[in-house]
């Protein structure tokens, strides 16, 4: 049990519930950057800031110039502070770097920071709103735990810096902005950020069990076995409007092309090797009920097991959507919005989360390998920990939800933070003794 349990588990509350308050979605997370960044420095933690965090360029759907202005501005308004706002360069996010100046491993952490561009739930019974926290920036709510997250690496840093003369090696804490399909893993990884470490560990609030039933409170996943490859796209196309009475033989109907492009996206067929999924999500078309409809906008996106797997989908995707162009004789506008490589977790990491639950009495329910059936950018960052020959995995810590992810009614156990502290310093705790005896594995 960790010392001073019941004030750390008040911190974890009112760090969770100021996350929450003030909810930013991807690349505009500058308060909660800011914030990260001032408590790791005032546990003498140092911290890395902007283009010292990712690499220019990497970014998908970056906001202009303008947005991020005002999004900075904002986060000033807030309580940012002014000097580390200057540091970010219009970049979020932050990594720690707690060094023991001992010989050990090097431990990756990382915690994402970003919000859903969704409103949140405003009734009564909704947890945030009854106790006061429910976010007050409009179409920016924590839907999928990540204020949780950010709030447990902060605690975490908070213990293992009161501690680290008990520890060894190098321990980073990368508080990671955009996993909300931006890409924000991308431009860390081509820092090098993940190139020298041994042990990589991402948490998330709850995930689905083997047979689909959601992570209640007491339960943990160590790995994760089917990170799919997903490709996320937006299609326009550009008709021409005309009267479908008077003028009909004119017109260029782009809402007919989308139509038909979403549904023959939806029947591409499955690939034989594994799980292969695509789903057309958005689709806006036309002007009016008498008009051929001059313009359509679709977003969609496909995903496979492997990265094979998810070309074939994104191939298939794209001679249905230029097909459908040819078809109506319309011009195609293709977006690339992002980008996400598929990931496996290593049976080593694995049986350290499970190892480290074990002692743990918060967790009773284990479950050592978990069927995620989606995607984190956390698997760019597990894939580059792999290649330079450490090990990774993903976490479920399970809580009781509310509602689902992404619901804007989501809400989770607070009550789930703690034991993630604990388990993580077990694991931190577990590297360093590996390092001792000469095994990574």
């Amino acid at each position: 049990m960790l010392q001073n349990a019941e004030k750390l588990e008040q911190e974890l509350r009112e760090l969770r519930r100021d996350f929450h308050k003030y909810a930013e979605v991807k690349w505009t997370e500058f308060r909660t950057t800011c914030k990260v960044a001032q408590r790791l420095q005032a546990l003498g933690i140092p911290v890395l800031l902007g283009k010292e965090t990712t690499v220019p360029g990497m970014q998908f759907s970056f906001p202009d110039e303008q947005t991020l202005a005002q999004e900075m501005a904002r986060a000033k308004e807030q309580g940012a502070n002014q000097e580390l706002l200057e540091r970010t360069e219009g970049y979020t996010g932050a990594v720690g770097i707690l060094d023991t100046g001992r010989p050990g491993p090097v431990v990756a952490m990382r915690f994402d920071m970003d919000a859903l561009p969704i409103d949140e739930e405003n009734a009564d019974t909704h947890f945030p709103c009854a106790n006061g926290f429910s976010s007050i920036n409009h179409n920016c709510t924590h839907a999928c735990g990540h204020d949780g997250h950010t709030a447990i690496g902060l605690v975490l840093a908070e213990v293992l810096a009161e501690m680290q003369d008990e520890l060894c090696g190098k321990i980073k804490f990368i508080f990671q902005p955009s996993e909300e399909g931006g890409g924000g893993a991308r431009g860390m990884v081509e820092r090098g950020l993940l190139d020298d470490v041994d042990y990589f560990f991402a948490p998330h609030m709850g995930l689905s069990t083997l047979d689909g039933k959601p992570l209640g409170s007491h339960a943990i996943m160590g790995g994760a076995r089917d990170f799919l490859d997903s490709r996320r796209y937006n299609v326009s196309y550009i008709g021409k409007a005309a009267h479908p009475c008077g003028d009909p033989n004119n017109g260029k109907n782009a809402l007919l092309a989308a139509c038909n492009a979403a549904l023959n996206v939806h029947a591409i067929a499955p690939h034989c090797e594994g799980m292969m999924r695509v789903n057309v999500g958005v689709l806006h078309a036309g002007v009016g009920r008498n008009t051929i409809a001059p313009e359509a906008h679709m977003e969609l996106e496909v995903r496979g097991e492997n990265d094979a797997i998810a070309t074939y989908a994104e191939q298939k995707m794209l001679s249905v959507v230029r097909g459908a162009a040819d078809m109506y004789q319309l011009e195609c506008e293709i977006q690339v919005i992002g980008k996400t490589l598929s990931g496996q977790s290593d049976d080593a990491a694995i049986e350290m989360v499970m190892e480290a639950a074990h002692e743990i009495p918060w967790y009773t329910e284990f479950y050592p390998v978990g069927s995620v059936g989606g995607t984190d950018d956390a698997s760019d960052m597990m894939r580059r920990v792999q290649e330079h020959g450490g090990i990774a995995t993903y976490i479920g810590l399970g809580a009781d939800f509310a509602a689902s992810f992404h619901n804007r009614a989501f809400n989770f156990d607070e009550d789930a933070l703690l034991p993630g502290v604990e388990l993580f310093v077990k694991l931190i705790q577990q590297a360093g003794k590996r390092f001792e005896g000469g095994t990574r594995e």
